[in-house]
């Protein structure tokens, strides 16, 4: 996969406002230390299998939520705090 495929395999679609650029680049900050990938020509090929790998063991989205409403959030999510 392309670093443009992964990015709307992880972050989807961009809107109108968004940009592809930035989420592009973000995973291209994890390369090649975190995120294995290859570099033919000018562009980085992410394996399929570790793209989806990687985004499946990604944080809950508790982890950002605020410690006042976590607890709340858990128990409506059906997680543990």
């Amino acid at each position: 996969m392309t670093v443009e495929e992964v990015a709307v395999l992880w972050f989807g679609a961009v809107g109108e406002h968004g940009s592809a650029s930035a989420n592009c680049q973000k995973i291209r900050r994890l390369i090649p230390e975190q995120l294995p990938a290859r570099r033919i020509g000018n562009r980085w090929y992410v394996s399929r299998v570790a793209a989806e790998a990687w985004a499946e063991g990604g944080d809950s989205a508790l982890v950002m939520a605020h410690p006042d409403t976590r607890e709340a959030m858990a128990r409506s999510q059906g997680e543990v705090a």
